[in-house]
């Protein structure tokens, strides 16, 4: 679940993977995985960084 989020899967296609609900998903990735995952964190700066990126 945890490389899925990082590649950029939403918590729909997760679950469509994994079986889990969209609430189980939500949940497992929250209380065991994400918040301790720095490779979370660079992907959303970078996310940032596009998505507010002056144009030339």
């Amino acid at each position: 679940m945890t490389r899925l989020a990082i590649a950029g899967c939403t918590e729909a296609e997760i679950a469509a993977i994994t079986g889990h609900s969209l609430r189980d998903v939500a949940a497992i990735l929250d209380a065991h995985y994400l918040h301790r995952d720095p490779a979370l964190a660079e992907n959303a700066i970078r996310k940032l960084e596009k998505g507010t990126k002056i144009p030339d």
